[in-house]
């Protein structure tokens, strides 16, 4: 009980920060195609990042892609740092959101 209580307490206070993270990968993204890390390189360039850590995006990445769908997976790249194929992200349009939105409201028999 006290687990799960502590858990809770964490998650509370970081909501807002996460909140933030997403407006600035949004807004770092626009209209281009970017990587993980290459939107962490952009958030230290702009100092929403205090230092490069790719765990401030990589899950906020996923979320944005998965929960909320501002952005889509659009391609792979080699990344520049580990030579291995990444994914690339960029944001949705609204005819795509909707599209997305919808779809995980109808079940295929």
């Amino acid at each position: 009980m006290i687990g799960k209580e502590t858990r809770k307490e964490s998650y509370e206070e970081i909501k807002p920060k996460r909140l933030t993270k997403y407006r600035q990968i949004i807004e770092i993204l626009g209209n281009k195609e970017m990587t993980a890390r290459e939107v962490e390189d952009e958030m230290c360039n702009r100092r929403y990042s205090k230092y490069f850590d790719m765990n401030h995006v990589r899950p906020r990445l996923t979320e944005l892609a998965n929960q909320y769908y501002e952005l889509m997976e659009c391609g792979t790249k080699e990344d520049y740092v580990t030579k291995r194929k990444v994914t690339v992200y960029r944001r949705t349009t609204e005819v795509e959101k909707m599209m997305l939105e919808n779809a995980n409201h109808y079940t295929i028999d």
